[in-house]
């Protein structure tokens, strides 16, 4: 009876979790995705149309010079759509080969992999423990807050360094490590999900101390300006008896 209980109450819980007090961050990181591929789908249209005018213009000034023959235009002007229509399938960036752990990573590759690692872990979190969903959904707002600041990184200091380590080599393993295990061994009362949901509330604690080291120049610059404002002007108000 008792266990009958527990997993009735486990299943409430888990049900209040992922649809009810999940915060705001999972449906920030979809919309993220979605102005991704929306971003890129516009590229791939513009790059089509560059294609095709290109071509179209290569082969008009072609038959102007060397006067190619109504044949040649029956078989490159549909050839010329096709590549347009195909290039809309081609990636518009390159994906860059996993960084070595020696080989320190560029700003840009930072924030590519910070974004590919957010996209795994929403595509994943519904297979993590119930009670590890709040430190997932942190991650989660963590990465997309640092996307921008891990563009600004210099390549070798200290702080890119400890951002590549933490998520783009020990985050991954850990999700990796824990949804490799059995199903039976993941169970939401097993010591495996337990350690799992601490380790991954470590990495959240970690991703907070690496925004406020990536915005420590910004919030120096803040306080320097605030420290400005209130010396010029508050003894200014003060003067005139304000």
């Amino acid at each position: 009876m008792g266990t009958e209980i527990e997993r009735v109450l486990y299943q409430a819980e888990d049900f209040l979790r992922r649809n009810v007090l999940r915060p705001k961050s999972a449906r920030e990181a979809q919309k993220r995705r979605a102005k991704r591929k929306f971003e890129e789908v516009l590229r791939r249209i513009r790059r089509a149309g560059f294609i095709l005018a290109g071509l179209l213009v290569a082969l008009i000034v072609t038959d102007i010079v060397a006067s190619v023959g109504f044949l040649a235009w029956i078989v490159a002007v549909p050839t010329i759509f096709l590549i347009a229509f195909l290039s809309l399938f081609w990636p518009t960036r390159r994906r860059e080969a996993p960084v070595a752990a020696s080989a320190p990573a560029s700003p840009r590759s930072l924030r590519d992999m910070a974004i590919r690692v957010e996209e795994g872990l929403a595509d994943r979190i519904d297979e993590l423990p119930t009670r590890a969903l709040p430190a997932a959904d942190g991650i989660i707002a963590r990465l997309g807050e640092l996307q921008p600041h891990l563009s600004e990184l210099e390549p070798n200091s200290l702080a890119a360094g400890d951002a590549r380590r933490l998520i783009c080599e020990h985050l991954p393993r850990l999700v990796d490590s824990y949804l490799g295990l059995p199903p039976a061994m993941r169970g939401p009362q097993s010591d495996s999900s337990q350690r799992f949901t601490e380790s991954l509330a470590t990495v959240a604690e970690e991703l907070d101390h690496l925004l406020e080291t990536c915005c420590r120049d910004r919030q120096l610059e803040f306080d320097t300006q605030h420290r400005f404002i209130e010396t010029r002007y508050g003894e200014h108000r003060a003067l005139k008896g304000e």
